[in-house]
């Protein structure tokens, strides 16, 4: 026989009455079920890389490869440029306003100023000097 009595339950088993609330048990099934929602979400949200087979392999071979050489274009410019913000520094005792102020002040050819590779951009900050490619 159950009884309820508000948020509590009673029950009788071989003589004993055992009294259990029943928000803790509503609790403990709310927290589990966070945790499960938690985990679920976490997962969904990596992406998963491609697996790499035999059909896909000299495609994703070539991606990397163009990776790794617009990265080396881009280290012989950053090389470059660098060269020529620290002889601007040294100099002039200050960083170059912008990397146009190196071909103004004729520290850089105008034909001489290196491009950035195809889907970069140089980005230069006048205040530490520093470059990089983006």
């Amino acid at each position: 026989m159950i009884t309820f009595l508000g948020n509590l339950s009673k029950f009788k088993k071989s003589g004993k009455i055992i009294i259990k609330k029943k928000g803790a048990d509503m609790k403990k099934l709310i927290f589990l079920s966070g945790i499960v929602f938690l985990f679920f979400i976490i997962g969904c949200g990596k992406k998963k890389e491609q697996e790499l087979t035999p059909l896909n392999a000299p495609m994703e071979y070539g991606k990397i490869i163009e990776r790794t050489m617009k990265k080396a274009k881009a280290m012989d410019s950053i090389i470059y440029l660098r060269n020529k913000i620290n002889t601007f520094q040294l100099q002039e005792g200050r960083y170059p306003k912008s990397l146009d102020e190196l071909i103004e002040k004729g520290y850089i050819n105008k034909e001489e100023m290196p491009k950035p590779p195809e889907g970069m951009q140089f980005v230069y900050d006048p205040k530490t000097g520093k470059l990089e490619v983006k």
